[in-house]
């Protein structure tokens, strides 16, 4: 058994890689074969990068689109993502101080995590003001739910040996894996978060450049207004 889900693990972060290759060469395609814009110079296009990043960080879109929406998914991908950060005491040792330093934060999101997918979904599924963009998108979110769920129980009721889930993740990344912990809970934590990994949709690979284009795209409106 132990060595199933070490073949799986591998399996999977070998397809991510692939599918993350793919689809950088799909958008280099389209890129290359898109008809040449407007140039903008080297300001336009810092300008454009700054804008997307705050896009991204921020929500900035959505919370102009809906402001209830927005709050719950801020804390859903800061949560998310200081959860991961969390997380990445399995993989180092020793562990820096500022990853220890994040411990706290992260078990708090933790909690928040599945609270703000639930806050989420109530309002896609039961105000019907906003609309998932394809079957994968609420599977995807019900996925991260169940890893919340499951990792909240691993870190207060059925705690597993972290010993044990240490030496698994170093030797996953260092290419010596050692038998993961056996326990459920922990394999039913670690297959859903293998599920996330593989199912993770192309737009969060391509948000960034797409959020760049939007603003490259609005700062040659404006010149174009401004030269009118």
């Amino acid at each position: 058994m132990g060595w199933l889900i070490i073949v799986a693990t591998y399996a999977v972060v070998g397809a991510f890689y692939v599918r993350l290759g793919l689809h950088a060469l799909r958008w280099w395609e389209a890129v290359r074969r898109s008809p040449p814009s407007r140039p903008r110079g080297v300001g336009a296009t810092v300008r454009a990068f700054v804008g997307a990043t705050i896009d991204i960080v921020f929500l900035r879109r959505l919370l102009m689109v809906n402001p209830a929406l927005w709050i719950g998914e801020w804390v859903f991908h800061a949560s998310l993502f200081t959860v991961v950060l969390r997380h990445l005491r399995y993989f180092m040792n020793p562990v820096p101080a500022w990853v220890v330093w994040v411990q706290t934060p992260g078990w708090i999101a933790g909690f928040l995590l599945p609270g703000a997918l639930l806050y989420i979904l109530a309002i896609r599924l039961l105000t019907n003001q906003e609309k998932f963009s394809s079957p994968a998108n609420l599977l995807m979110l019900l996925d991260v739910l169940a890893i919340g769920t499951t990792g909240i129980l691993l870190s207060s009721r059925y705690r597993t040996d972290l010993a044990a889930v240490k030496l698994f993740a170093i030797g996953i990344v260092t290419f010596a894996p050692s038998a993961p912990p056996l326990s459920p809970l922990f394999v039913t934590h670690l297959c859903l978060v293998l599920a996330l990994v593989l199912y993770v949709p192309s737009h969060v690979f391509s948000a960034p450049l797409v959020m760049m284009a939007a603003r490259g795209r609005e700062l040659e409106l404006r010149q174009v207004l401004h030269d009118a």
